[in-house]
C-alpha cells in the first residue's frame, strides 16, 4: 500500500471580520464569533503502487482541499494519512516559486530543496528547462509568466522529481493543447513504470482514460468510490437530476419575439424527454421531442412547419421542416400528417418533431416557425425566435465536438 487516507476531516473557521478572531480568543472560548464550514467530512481510501485515482465533483466539493492535505500544505482537522513513498504535487500554479527569480533559478532552488547533488542538479535543470520548452522565457522572472507558462515550469519540475506518487489538481486545464498532450504522455509513462497518481479534475474524459478508480466527492463526503467508469456515471446521473430540478420556465407568449404575416399564430411551445416529461434538460443520445400548438386565423395554403436550433454562441446547428422528412426517408426520416390540403381558417393544430438528440453537451436556443410556400421560396407566417433555451448535459458517451455520430466501426 502506497497511500492510506483514513477518516480525513477538514473544518474551516470563518470570521465576519478579522477582529472577531481576537475577540473570540480574548473571551477564552466563552463567546463564539465564527461559523464552521465543513470542507471534508470523513474521507477514507487507499492507493496501491501503480494505481491512478481520479477525484471528481462539483466546485466546492473538497477536491483541492483533499489534495492539499495529502501534500502536507494544509493540516487536517481530524484523521490520518500515511504515505510510503516520494511525493510530488502540481496544485496551485506558481506555488513554491519566488516571483523575482528566473524560471531557471527557481528550478535550481527547488532541485536543491528536493536533495539533488550539484552534479545531478545541473543535469536535471537543463532537462527540466528543455521539457518546459519555455525558450528564452526561462531566463526571465516568473512574475512575468502567464498561467500556461507557470504550468510548463511546474510540471517540468514535478515530473523531474521522479515521484512514487504524483498529485495533480486542475492545473492542466490552463495549458495549451500541445503541452497538455505532452503532460498526458508523461503521465502515461509514469503509470507504465508503476508510479501512482491522484488526479482531481473536471475533465471526465481524461479521468476515464487515465484512472483505474475514482472518488466522487459531494459536499465534502465520498459519495461513491469504485471503478472510474461507474463513479463517472453516478456523477453524471446526479448532474442530470439536479439540472432537471433547475430547468427553465417557458416564457409567456406575449414576451416572444416574432415575425410573420399573421395568417396563423403559434400559441405554445414545449420540449419533452424520452420519458415524456416536459423539460429543458436532455442527455446526449436520448430521444427527445419538440412540439408546438398553433391556430389558423385565415386559410393557409402550402404550410411549412419548421424548427431551428442555435448553440448559445449563435451557431446554427439544425434547421428543419417537414419537407426535410420527405427528402430524408432513406435515412429513416418519416412524415405523418392529417393535413391533405390547405389549413382551414379556425383550425387548431399541433406539430411534433421527434428525434434522437445527437447534440453534445452545451446550451442551446430553440426557434419554431410556420412558413407558406415551397422550401427556398417561402414567406414567414409566424416565426418565434429564442422561444426556449435548453441544455444538453453529458450522457454516457465520450464523443467531443457538436454532435454524436452513431457510426459503425469495423476493425480487422
Amino acid at each position: 500500500m502506497l497511500l492510506s487516507v483514513q477518516d480525513i476531516k477538514k473544518i474551516f473557521k470563518v470570521y465576519p471580520r478579522p477582529r472577531h478572531w481576537l475577540l473570540e480568543k480574548a473571551s477564552l472560548g466563552a463567546r463564539r464569533y465564527h461559523k464552521q464550514v465543513i470542507a471534508l467530512a470523513g474521507v477514507s481510501f487507499e492507493l496501491e503502487p501503480g494505481q491512478c485515482l481520479g477525484v471528481i465533483g462539483k466546485n466546492g466539493a473538497g477536491k483541492s482541499t483533499l489534495l492539499r492535505i495529502i501534500a502536507g500544505i494544509s493540516p487536517a482537522s481530524a484523521g490520518s494519512i500515511e504515505c510510503r513513498g516520494k511525493l510530488a504535487s502540481l496544485l496551485e500554479l506558481g506555488s513554491g516559486f519566488h516571483p523575482e527569480f528566473t524560471g531557471r533559478e527557481n528550478l535550481r532552488l527547488n532541485g536543491m530543496i528536493a536533495g539533488f547533488s550539484a552534479a545531478e542538479l545541473e543535469q536535471k535543470v537543463d532537462s527540466m528547462a528543455e521539457f518546459s520548452e519555455l525558450g528564452d522565457f526561462i531566463e526571465l522572472p516568473v512574475r512575468t509568466y502567464s498561467d500556461g507558462m507557470y504550468l510548463r515550469l511546474g510540471f517540468s519540475l514535478a515530473q523531474a522529481l521522479e515521484p512514487d506518487l504524483f498529485l495533480i489538481d486542475e492545473a492542466l486545464a490552463v495549458g495549451d493543447e500541445y503541452f497538455r498532450s505532452k503532460c498526458l504522455r508523461r503521465m502515461l509513462e509514469f503509470k507504465d513504470r508503476g508510479k501512482s497518481m491522484l488526479i482531481a479534475s473536471h475533465d471526465l474524459t481524461m479521468v476515464r482514460g487515465l484512472c483505474d478508480r475514482a472518488i466522487y466527492l459531494k459536499q465534502g463526503e465520498a459519495k461513491k468510490i469504485g471503478p472510474a467508469s461507474e463513479v463517472i456515471e453516478c456523477y453524471l446521473d446526479e448532474i442530470y437530476e439536479e439540472a432537471m430540478g433547475e430547468r427553465q420556465a417557458v416564457p409567456a407568449a406575449n414576451a416572444w419575439k416574432r415575425r410573420g404575416s399573421g395568417e396563423a399564430k403559434i400559441i405554445s411551445v414545449w420540449m419533452k424527454n424520452s420519458s415524456g416529461q416536459d423539460t429543458t434538460v436532455f442527455r446526449a443520445g436520448e430521444d427527445a421531442q419538440i412540439g408546438f400548438a398553433y391556430q389558423a386565423e385565415k386559410e393557409l395554403r402550402e404550410p411549412l412547419f419548421g424548427i431551428n436550433i442555435f448553440r448559445s454562441d449563435g451557431v446554427l446547428v439544425l434547421s428543419a421542416n417537414q419537407e426535410c422528412a420527405n427528402a430524408g426517408e432513406k435515412f429513416g426520416a418519416k412524415l405523418e400528417t392529417g393535413l391533405t390540403g390547405p389549413v382551414p381558417a379556425g383550425h387548431a393544430g399541433k406539430v411534433s418533431y421527434e428525434f434522437k438528440n445527437l447534440l453534445l453537451p452545451a446550451r442551446y436556443q430553440l426557434s419554431v416557425n410556420i412558413f407558406k410556400g415551397k422550401p427556398g421560396a417561402c414567406l414567414p407566417v409566424d416565426e418565434v425566435f429564442d422561444v426556449l433555451r435548453f441544455e444538453v448535459v453529458p450522457g454516457k458517451v465520450m464523443d467531443r465536438g457538436v454532435f454524436l455520430n452513431p457510426a459503425c466501426w469495423r476493425i480487422s
